[in-house]
């Protein structure tokens, strides 16, 4: 009887652990689709992990479609820290921000750390805070 409940212990431990794993997948997808859709200029697709609940989204938008239409971009990221919960996650990632212009081909690098916080709704996750969003500010000047 106490080998048949360890064993039951034992199966819900590696259960819980693939199902971590895959969340994790999951969040990471979400994040990584806005850092390579950004380098393939395709801000649209940037956008696309995020809620329009996200108070920045607009002004993020915007950054996004104006530094594809500006600059070529190449985006690395790094993740530092991660908090995982059933329904919420909040990421710390090294965002680092290569920047071509398309005009003169002078390059630029900026570097933040940026926290991003999602949301599970309906087995989706979704980007629901995104911040500093002047990372992407294509006026910026500054190599940070």
């Amino acid at each position: 009887m106490a080998v048949t409940a360890l064993k039951r212990v034992a199966l819900l431990l590696v259960f819980a652990a693939a199902l971590a794993a895959q969340q994790s997948k999951a969040i990471y997808h979400e994040v990584s689709q806005v850092a390579t859709a950004l380098t393939s200029g395709n801000p649209s697709d940037a956008m696309t992990p995020f809620d329009k609940s996200f108070a920045g989204y607009d002004q993020l938008r915007d950054y996004f479609i104006a530094l594809s239409n500006v600059y070529q971009t190449m985006n690395e990221i790094e993740i530092m820290e991660q908090e995982i919960g059933e329904n919420d996650a909040t990421l710390k990632i090294q965002w680092t921000l290569t920047l071509t212009s398309l005009a003169d081909g002078i390059s630029q690098t900026r570097s933040e750390e940026v926290t991003v916080k999602l949301h599970q709704k309906k087995y989706q996750w979704r980007i629901v805070d995104f911040s500093p969003i002047e990372l992407f500010n294509p006026e910026l000047r500054q190599s940070k």
